[in-house]
């Protein structure tokens, strides 16, 4: 596939479906997805909440173009809440993506109750890999292991491990309203930077290319900056997009340290 743009290190005010299509295949490390979650968030006055059947069917769509230009080696995570994602891994990842493993982002919450059921406190996390090839990095994200002093860790160190695989399920606060108001962020829907970190960490190395299909806020933007993986994303919203390209030199998208 010819490449119609340059595409590395810069946001594009376009449809995410329109930039994929420039876009060669095998060319990309990893793809990391915050769709909208099609339950009526308005960005800048504007809904894109449609028919569920619709959603789940575009949704199946982007991730049917995310696996084309994903190298042989990459990865590709999709954040939603359960509901969709348990859709389109049924319904696409599974017979698509070589395997599908689910992490779960957990945080404590103050909207969405309800006197019928439990409140929702998690995303889902889906990480599918394209091929065996995919490769995890763990020593980018290793943790202490737990109990040191237990033989088979002590050796496991002295052998050169830099600690243990994190868990499943992550936890870090929801970035709240007042937080993006100091950093002058107008933006529903910002994913804390030990999350996106952690993923993209997970699965790149510095020099890297993640595809990151909706810029928003632009904080997966600039976390991969400072962890020095090249980027490419895109927003329909021309006024996120410049102010994406107003604030990534001052800093001021970061909300915790990556």
């Amino acid at each position: 596939m010819e490449k119609n743009i340059n595409p590395l290190n810069k946001i594009h005010n376009m449809d995410i479906h329109e930039l994929l299509r420039e876009l060669p295949d095998n060319s990309i490390d990893a793809i990391y997805s915050d769709i909208d979650y099609n339950v009526g968030i308005r960005y800048k006055g504007k809904s894109y909440t449609k028919a569920f059947d619709r959603y789940i069917s575009d949704y199946i769509a982007l991730a049917a173009e995310s696996l084309r230009v994903l190298k042989e080696t990459g990865s590709a995570f999709f954040i939603n809440y359960p509901k969709n994602n348990t859709f389109l891994w049924a319904n696409f990842l599974e017979n698509a993506f070589y395997d599908v493993q689910e992490y779960v982002w957990v945080y404590r919450s103050n909207i969405g109750h309800s006197p019928n059921r439990f409140t929702t406190a998690h995303r889902s996390i889906l990480h599918a890999r394209k091929s065996e090839k995919s490769k995890f990095c763990k020593d980018n994200v290793a943790e202490p292991y737990i109990n040191q002093n237990d033989g088979r860790i002590r050796r496991l160190l002295k052998g050169g491990s830099k600690g243990r695989s994190p868990y499943s399920w992550f936890y870090a606060d929801m970035v709240k309203n007042v937080t993006k108001w100091s950093k002058d962020v107008d933006h529903p829907c910002v994913i804390p930077d030990k999350i996106s970190s952690l993923l993209i960490k997970s699965v790149t190395d510095p020099g890297d290319t993640v595809l990151i299909l909706f810029a928003g806020s632009g904080s997966e933007i600039d976390v991969c900056r400072k962890l020095d993986r090249n980027w490419i994303s895109a927003d329909l919203n021309e006024e996120y997009c410049e102010y994406i390209e107003r604030k990534l030199d001052s800093q001021i998208l970061t909300f915790k340290e990556v």
